[in-house]
Parts: structure tokens; C-alpha cells; sequence
């Protein structure tokens, strides 16, 4: 699983798997074996992807169908089939058949949201993560309790909020760091209400805490704050949301992948960054922590953000791309290698990007970018071919992935990549030591390859 920062440092947990029983019969999960949503009524190919999620070392997707197939590292029950064995092909997550989407947290947890407004969720479970009244992991999807008009869901790192159509937002899970948002440091096993919140349109989720916003424009955070990550003012961590000081207009919010800084998206297209500053990562010139928004320097026409290690890239209106902060392995992108920048390097020769997606391996040290012609152009970290440009090395400007024609979106795992096609296939390149690159094999790929159809 992906290593992400916490109060006591890096956390990596291996626990006893307790699988549950198969058969779960309500909220558009399917009965036992050979109902609706079985492997023998789910054994569609994977060109009817709709869309993707990774979870770090494993990965799943939804159909067309509303079915879900996952692949990868299984040892907690991620995969959803009833096993702790993880599958280098993908297999049927079990009763799924209303399937919208699905989300990872970091701690290896699925949930998925249904089309009844519904969610379940499998895979690791000992901080209630799977919202099912339980701390026991789950090798098939378990209904989370209470809910039944989610409209989004969103994972931390051993927990889940969800957007509701009310405007309130339900969180689950770990609740240490105070990031359930309830005004406890306690776990929670099933979903408690997020206090004060009423008109949420999205959350976010960071290392130890959670970000809103909200139909005003304004943001508002809870959870670890000491680094100024909350935007309120202060350095103190808080039980329950706080007001983003002086930001009224964000269309969305994003957190780094391992420290503890948020930037959002305003209407203006400027893009304000508060909290931790180590490399350069708010963007404003300095590297001094904030604990109120600063304005990235010189960006005014950003449509989308993507967080890295410590850094982040904007994709511009122009279909340009800039990027600041670490810059450890060239994925500023800009052709150069050095520490960091505090303020935003254009991106080299791109013009025409739609999207932008980070690695999700431990440290978030390289970038693909998703063009209008639907190619695939990375930068960054490259050693375990997450470039996918048929080498093992790093790059400090972007590369094309080779082969790829039709991206329609743009995943990343754990130093690796998946490309949803416009098709609905996925191809997937990188590392493969758990299987996630879905092709049968367990061989990394420095250039895609296309995940298998559900035997």
C-alpha cells in the first residue's frame, strides 16, 4: 500500500485476514455464487470500462454493466472475490451489479458507489473503514451502513467521507487525527455525520485530514493541521471542520500525496495553496509553511490540479501545463533536475492537456498528462517504466507513452500507470509486482499493456 505521512510518522500495518461470508443480498448486491453479479454473470472483458481506480499495488473497474472487476495484491480481500489471493488477471468483485464508481483509501479498501445512492465497500477493515458496524477486513463487499443517498465518495487514508445529496457529508474509519470531522478521535464503524456541514459539493482527502467545498465556493478542513494544512490560522489540528481563511470561490480542491498541503481551483482560474511549504509546494516564492491560502505566483487560467511528493502540476486553460516543488527526479518537467522550485516551471512542450494524474507510489515522483488527441505524455520517475515509454529511466521533460491513441482518462498506482480508452479498455504500465498491471503476469512493463478480460 501506499506509505503516507501521519502524526507518528510512516505507518505500514499488516493485520490477520478474517474473511467474511459471501452472499450479501441488498442495496444492488447480488446473492451467493451464480446470482447476478457472480464471476459465471460478471465475465465481461474489460472493453466496457467505464471507469478506474487504484488502490497502490491492485486496482479495480467499473463496467458498463455496473459489475466491478479488480486485480492485484488481494492479501486483505481488496479484489472483492471471496479470496485473500491476489490475481494477476481480473476477477469479479462479488454482488456488484448497480455500480457507478469506485474509490481506494490508502490502507487497502474499496468502496463503491451504487446507482440507489448506496455504498459498499471491502478489503481492509481494522479502523471500521468498511462502514459495516465492524473492524474485520472483508474479502467481498459488505454494505455500509446508513447511507443511501451518497452522490460521491472519497478515500484517506484509513478511512472514507461521502457526499450526500443533501449537501452533508458522512465520514468512517480512523478518526485519530480528528479526520472524521465529528468531533471525536475515535474510530468510527459506520458512518457518522460531519459537524456543521450542510452544503458540500466535494471532499477531498489528505494524509491525516479532509477538505470540502462548498456550494458557496468557500472550503472548509478538518482533521491534522500542525503544519497550517486546515487554512484557518493556525498550526492546531481540529476535531471538527474550520473555515479555509479568504477563499469564497473554489471549484475544486487537492492534496499533495504525502505531506500536508492543499492547493484549490478558483473560479478566476488562480490557484490559492496553504500548509506545509518543504520544497517550494505552495508555489509563492518562499518555503515557509502557511497556515492561511497564498496565491501561486503566476497562474491565472489553471482548470485542473494534480498532487505529487511535496509538489503539483496545473493544467492551464491554453492546454499548456505548469508545475512546482519537488524536483528530486525532473518531474517539474521543465528539463531540468534540481531540489525543487518554489514557483511554477512550464512543463515542456505540451499544448493541448485535458488532464493530469500523479503516481501513486510511496513518494508521487512522476506525471502523465492526457492530451486532446487522446496521447499520453509522462515525466518524473521512471526506474520501474512508469514512464511507459519503452525504458527504465527518468525523465525531466515529457516522453509519449508508446501505443496509446485513445485516453479518455489517466490512474495512477503504485509507480505505475492504467489509461481508461475511449474504447473501454484499459492498458496499464509500470511496476507489476502484485499483479496490478492486470495482464497476467507479475513482470513490470515500461510500456503498456492491455488488462485481460475476467476468465
Amino acid at each position: 500500500m501506499m506509505a503516507v505521512r501521519r502524526r507518528g510518522g510512516v505507518r505500514l500495518i499488516r493485520r490477520v485476514l478474517i474473511p467474511l461470508a459471501a452472499g450479501v443480498s441488498l442495496l444492488g448486491l447480488a446473492g451467493p455464487a451464480g446470482a447476478s453479479g457472480s464471476p459465471s454473470a460478471a465475465a465481461a472483458t474489460l472493453a466496457n470500462a467505464v471507469s478506474v481506480a487504484s488502490g497502490g499495488t491492485d486496482a479495480c473497474a467499473v463496467l458498463s454493466t455496473g459489475h466491478v472487476v479488480c486485480w492485484g495484491n488481494g492479501g486483505y480481500g481488496e479484489l472483492g472475490d471471496g479470496t485473500t489471493t491476489s490475481s494477476d488477471v481480473p476477477v469479479a468483485a462479488l454482488g456488484i451489479t448497480k455500480a457507478k464508481t469506485v474509490t481506494a483509501d490508502d490502507s487497502g479498501s474499496f468502496c463503491a458507489l451504487l446507482t440507489t445512492g448506496h455504498v459498499a465497500c471491502w478489503g481492509y477493515g481494522y479502523y471500521g473503514e468498511l462502514g459495516d458496524g465492524t473492524t474485520t477486513n472483508s474479502d467481498v463487499p459488505v454494505a455500509v451502513k446508513t447511507i443511501g443517498t451518497a452522490t460521491a465518495v472519497t478515500g484517506g487514508q484509513y478511512d472514507f467521507c461521502a457526499v450526500l445529496s443533501t449537501g452533508h457529508v458522512d465520514c468512517w474509519g480512523n478518526g485519530s487525527g480528528g479526520e472524521l470531522g465529528n468531533g471525536s478521535a475515535a474510530d468510527a464503524l459506520v458512518p457518522t455525520p460531519v459537524s456543521a456541514i450542510s452544503n458540500a459539493t466535494a471532499v477531498t482527502g489528505g494524509p491525516s485530514d479532509f477538505c470540502a467545498v462548498l456550494s458557496t465556493g468557500d472550503v472548509d478542513c478538518w482533521g491534522y493541521g500542525l503544519d497550517g494544512e486546515l487554512g484557518d490560522g493556525s498550526t492546531t489540528s481540529s476535531l471538527v471542520p474550520v473555515a479555509v481563511q479568504t477563499i469564497s470561490n473554489a471549484t475544486a480542491v487537492t492534496a499533495d500525496v504525502a505531506e500536508g498541503a492543499f492547493c484549490a481551483v478558483l473560479s478566476t482560474g488562480d490557484v490559492d495553496c496553504w500548509g506545509s511549504n518543504t520544497s517550494g509546494e505552495l508555489g509563492n516564492g518562499t518555503t515557509t509553511n502557511s497556515d492561511v491560502p497564498v496565491a501561486v505566483t503566476g497562474i491565472s487560467t489553471a482548470t485542473a490540479l494534480a498532487g505529487g511528493f511535496q509538489g503539483f502540476c496545473a493544467v492551464l486553460s491554453t492546454g499548456r501545463m505548469a508545475c512546482w516543488g519537488a524536483n528530486g527526479h525532473g518531474q517539474l518537467g521543465d528539463g531540468y533536475n534540481g531540489d525543487y522550485s518554489d514557483v511554477p516551471r512550464a512543463v515542456k512542450n505540451i499544448k493541448t492537456a485535458t488532464a493530469v494524474a500523479v503516481d501513486g507510489g510511496p513518494e508521487g515522483y512522476g506525471f502523465c498528462a492526457v492530451l486532446s488527441t487522446g496521447h499520453v505524455d509522462c515525466w518524473g520517475y521512471g526506474l520501474d517504466g512508469e514512464l511507459g515509454d519503452g525504458t527504465s529511466s527518468s525523465s525531466n521533460v515529457p516522453v509519449a507513452v508508446e501505443s496509446i491513441g485513445q485516453a479518455a482518462a489517466v490512474i495512477g498506482g503504485y509507480n505505475g500507470f492504467c489509461a481508461l480508452l475511449s474504447t473501454g479498455h484499459v492498458d496499464c504500465w509500470g511496476y507489476n509486482g502484485g499483479g496490478e498491471l492486470g495482464n497476467g503476469t507479475t513482470t513490470s512493463s515500461d510500456v503498456p499493456v492491455a488488462v485481460l478480460a475476467v476468465s
